[in-house]
């Protein structure tokens, strides 16, 4: 197991059910610290330049997430 953890943002639209069961499930993994948010501005947890910034990696939904 690496010494370090990993960096995980995942990220939907409303930040409503996908990116917070992900995160939900996700958190019990050794290894990998998690957070999301989502790209709509009604999101739960919308997204900012911070959650960018603190993720190594991100997992988005759907494609039009990634623009």
């Amino acid at each position: 197991m690496p010494a370090t953890s990993k960096r995980v943002l995942f990220i939907c639209s409303r930040n409503q059910w996908r990116s917070p069961t992900a995160e939900q499930i996700f958190s019990k993994w050794p290894a990998i610290e998690v957070m999301s948010a989502g790209l709509d501005p009604s999101a739960v947890e919308p997204v900012t330049p911070e959650h960018l910034e603190w993720a190594e990696v991100i997992f988005v939904m759907e494609r039009k997430h990634i623009e």
